[in-house]
């Protein structure tokens, strides 16, 4: 039966603009088949999109599931058109404040499902999207309340694609602005994660944002010394007790100036207690788990402890931190700072001490120990820079400074004065990674300095780095015949080495890293943090949008563009004197502001 006229016309008389754009959409190309239960169903390309059996009670069961979850304030957003059963279903099951949204990629799946079947009053309770990807995502945006997807796979993997940029668009609608965060950024005591630390704090300081860096290295002597201890459960306990002293701390501080965001780089010492108050507290925490999750395996007794996890692994990393309890986990690969990380000029004198054919920075690591005794020869010259090397004998030769560590500076002079920097990820076998996945600091800091590297391949660096931008190995036994290749073509080392330096600048340094890590936080929270990243905490926004005249003009007293909280409008009024009279709104805010510095305390 064709329901298309007398569904048209229902349309047209609640959503005149939905129904002339649907009349004008073509075919979908969907193949309509009758379900065993009676109804209509359909297939695309030879797979069902609803069930063959009972599409409804298929679309019952996914409403019921989707509901468990739906808060009040949020707007649901279903992605998939299809036959509209599991729209239909969702606005039976949902509460009656619960508003929903539909996505429509193509118009002629809806065209099609009109016409198949005959749609009732849920139909106009729904807000129907369709249109460009960046006209949908200003429209979701400017409802201004968290968006909460809902995605029925058999009909949204027809417009994947599509689904993926309005994503891309919708970060960035929800969280473009000026607005300035306040960002706690807790490093470990020690580590490969400190530096990064460091990294993290310049560039959200460079994107504008007010940091406070609780740096725990100055605690390392302290922690070192009771490595002098020799029973190692005593030393580990007093290590381990030391570090709960150190989360105290962390959360003083914390308390005594809230952040809109507390960011932990991976070893920071934060413990589950901690994380929990915290929580408690309504602080929004985040981990950039810089880390190989199969050697550091600590993260699962904190999974659940940080609302936000950022990590440099994909797949089976991110679902088996969901497995032990994190919220969200999203993919952020490593970058490079290129104030730090850059082309540099060296003296004679450090062209003398660093330069060398060939080169190897890091720790000795069990497969750098196998492999770089393969790789050296009289016919280049080869310098190794780091720490970890004792009992290395067939490498004592060329290593240097006697083993100790070096720092950034001195890293950077290193790449700057090798012709070919290796790049040797670390793995505790004897060969290369067998389950070579994430791409190390080291590649992105060699990219930076426009130093020539010879990688070994990974299996994400196809997409942060093509062919042309670093050479990359699979096998260890090709490593001399590259390198004696590449020391005799200098022209084509440094345009792949250019070529690789403008590939970081243009999107791998850290405050790339930083905005997309605060953009995935306020597409989750576009009422917090989102609203902050737009500015909609700005005391000119606020003021525009105020309807009392009273709060009106004490807003106006701020800077345009400077972000105001509660605190700040209640100092400007006791900055006003005792002898000032005191309005209704002046008052609600003096009480509130005092009921925050009574509640704020958190230990």
């Amino acid at each position: 039966m064709n329901h298309f006229a007398q569904n048209i016309e229902r349309i047209r008389k609640h959503n005149p603009a939905l129904a002339q754009a649907v009349m004008e959409s073509g075919a979908c190309g969907m193949s309509i088949q009758t379900s065993r239960e009676g109804s209509p169903s359909a297939m695309h390309n030879g797979q069902w999109i609803h069930s063959s059996y009972d599409p409804r009670k298929e679309a019952h069961s996914w409403a019921a599931a989707q509901v468990k979850d739906w808060k009040d304030g949020e707007l649901g957003v279903v992605l998939g058109v299809g036959l509209l059963y599991h729209v239909e279903a969702l606005v039976a099951a949902k509460g009656r404040d619960l508003r929903v949204a539909v996505v429509v990629p193509d118009l002629s799946f809806m065209k099609e499902a009109i016409t198949v079947r005959s749609v009732g009053n849920w139909f106009d309770e729904v807000e129907w999207l369709w249109g460009p990807q960046r006209d949908l995502a200003t429209q979701l945006s400017g409802h201004k309340v968290p968006l909460r997807f809902f995605t029925f796979a058999s009909a949204a993997r027809l417009h994947a694609a599509h689904h993926q940029e309005l994503e891309t668009a919708l970060r960035h609608a929800i969280t473009t602005g000026s607005g300035q965060l306040h960002v706690a950024v807790v490093g470990p005591i020690y580590g490969g994660s400190l530096p990064i630390a460091g990294y993290a704090v310049r560039a959200l300081e460079g994107l504008g944002h007010r940091v406070t860096w609780i740096d725990h290295h100055i605690h390392y002597a302290s922690y070192e010394a009771f490595g002098t201890v020799r029973d190692s459960r005593n030393r580990l306990a007093l290590q381990s007790r030391f570090a709960d002293v150190l989360s105290l701390e962390t959360m003083t501080r914390l308390a005594d100036d809230p952040p809109d965001l507390v960011l932990a780089l991976a070893q920071a010492p934060l413990t589950m207690a901690v994380l929990e108050h915290l929580r408690k507290k309504k602080f929004v925490t985040a981990m950039w788990f810089v880390e190989n999750y199969r050697h550091l395996t600590y993260w699962q007794q904190l999974a659940a402890g940080y609302e936000y996890w950022f990590v440099f692994q994909r797949e089976e990393c991110i679902e088996a931190l969901k497995r032990a309890g994190a919220p969200h986990v999203s993919y952020l690969p490593m970058a490079a700072d290129p104030e730090i990380h850059c082309p540099r000029v060296l003296t004679e004198g450090e062209q003398s001490e660093f330069k060398s054919d060939v080169s190897f920075v890091g720790a000795g690591y069990a497969n750098r120990r196998a492999l770089l005794p393969r790789w050296l020869s009289p016919e280049w010259t080869f310098r190794l820079w780091g720490n970890e090397w004792d009992g290395a004998s067939n490498l004592r030769h060329v290593l240097q400074r006697e083993g100790r560590r070096i720092d950034t500076d001195t890293c950077v002079k290193v790449f700057n004065a090798s012709s070919i920097n290796l790049n040797l990820h670390s793995w505790s076998g004897d060969g290369l990674d067998v389950q070579a996945d994430f791409v190390n600091p080291r590649t992105f800091e060699l990219a930076a300095c426009g130093a020539f590297q010879l990688v070994d391949d990974r299996r994400l660096l196809p997409e942060v780095f093509t062919e042309g931008e670093v050479v990359r190995f699979k096998n260890a036994a090709d490593v001399p015949r590259l390198i004696r290749h590449w020391l005799n073509d200098a022209d084509a080392r440094h345009a792949i080495a250019s070529a690789g330096r403008q590939r970081v600048l243009r999107e791998h340094t850290y405050r790339d890293r930083m905005r997309e890590l605060l953009t995935t936080i306020g597409f989750h929270q576009p009422d917090r943090i989102g609203a902050i990243l737009r500015g909609d905490r700005d005391a000119d926004r606020m003021a525009n949008e105020a309807s009392s005249p009273e709060l009106v003009a004490l807003l106006r007293r701020f800077p345009a563009g400077r972000r105001v909280e509660l605190k700040d409008v209640a100092a400007e009024i006791r900055s006003r004197g005792a002898g000032h009279s005191l309005g209704r709104e002046e008052m609600l805010i003096l009480m509130m502001d005092s009921y925050r510095a009574e509640t704020r305390d958190l230990v």
